[in-house]
């Protein structure tokens, strides 16, 4: 068996996802990045970027009304009301990635360090 010194572990890595995006009522088509500090989104003309701590609430949204081109979008609440709509191209599979990925950064926000340490060995 191989030793225990491998290169970094998928929570380490970059992960992308092609995706719509909306914000303030515009459309972009692009992709977006999840590392373990920042959220990138990048469209032709334009690119987003901002710490994962920002965002103070994420949710996946199934009404017909906030839909983009049809897709389901995950909602975000971005400080100043902003609120950006992220749809995955990539199927609901990536979708619920995405989503887990936002959700998982709030909590290790909100959870203080003792639990997160101490939950690392079981």
């Amino acid at each position: 068996m191989a030793g225990g010194g491998s290169g970094p572990t998928v929570p380490c890595m970059r992960k992308t996802f092609p995706v719509i995006w909306t914000l303030q009522g515009d459309i972009h088509n692009g992709q977006l990045e999840v590392t373990k500090e920042r959220i990138v989104l990048t469209s032709r003309r334009y690119t987003l970027g901002f710490p994962r701590e920002a965002i103070l609430h994420s949710v996946v949204e199934r009404g017909a009304e906030t839909r983009i081109r049809g897709l389901v979008p995950i909602s975000i609440d971005l400080p100043g009301e902003a609120i950006l709509r992220i749809a995955s191209l990539g199927g609901p599979g990536s979708l619920h990635e995405i989503a887990a990925l936002l959700a998982d950064a709030r909590r290790r926000e909100a959870e203080p360090v003792a639990q997160r340490l101490a939950g690392a060995g079981t």
